[in-house]
């Protein structure tokens, strides 16, 4: 359950499209993991979050943060549909949480979740599994407040990269600073040396460097 002190984490802020870029998928992935689709063959697929948003709706900080997660689990052994969507059903029913991905519990069950298989050998048996990796990195890269996601470090904590709802309307930022990861990388494209813009926003050139590698892949 969340709270209106949330609402900075809770309130609508990135577009499917800048969804996909940050979670590094593709839009239509982001859609159909929001609104469903429907088969060749007319069948209803519901989405994997239970927002009622539109064709062109915008999603929060932490429905952000569930769908990195999503997509990591996704990329972990080609994992199908259903199997990420049982992962995320049975993760809500063990926190018993409205955003089991974007919540501290993801780690702290000791890197394994309950996956009710759905088959005719295993129908609603609990199994344990192992997190995929991709999963746990994200997880690390996470900070945390009162239990849900709070910020993410992209790209690792030891790099000044952060996406914090809080700051410059979510998007990526140094940490610190304020200043956004985009505003950097239009001083590069514009002609500016990268130690001409680490001088003069008190940074070090190594970390101009990250942002403009971490800017190109998330660009527009």
């Amino acid at each position: 359950m969340t709270h209106d002190t949330d609402s900075w984490r809770t309130q609508p802020m990135y577009t499917f499209g800048e969804a996909a870029r940050l979670a590094n998928v593709s839009r239509s992935t982001v859609k159909t993991w929001f609104v469903g689709y429907t088969t060749k063959t007319g069948k209803e697929v519901h989405p994997l979050f239970s927002d009622s948003v539109g064709q062109n709706s915008m999603i929060s900080f932490l429905r952000l943060i569930e769908t990195v997660v999503a997509a990591q689990f996704r990329n972990a052994d080609d994992a199908r549909w259903h199997d990420v969507r049982a992962t995320y059903r049975n993760a809500r029913e063990v926190f018993g949480v409205e955003y089991p991905f974007a919540h501290i519990n993801l780690i702290s069950l000791g890197e394994y979740i309950i996956d009710r298989m759905n088959d005719a050998h295993n129908v609603g048996n609990p199994r344990a599994i192992d997190l995929p990796h991709q999963v746990v990195k994200i997880m690390h890269q996470v900070e945390y407040e009162g239990g849900l996601a709070a910020k993410w470090y992209p790209i690792g904590k030891e790099c000044p990269i952060v996406i914090d709802p809080r700051i410059g309307s979510g998007v990526p930022t140094v940490s610190g600073t304020g200043v956004s990861v985009q505003a950097i990388r239009r001083r590069w494209k514009a002609g500016h040396k990268i130690d001409f813009i680490a001088k003069d926003l008190a940074l070090k050139s190594a970390v101009v460097e990250s942002v403009l590698q971490y800017g190109d892949r998330v660009a527009a």
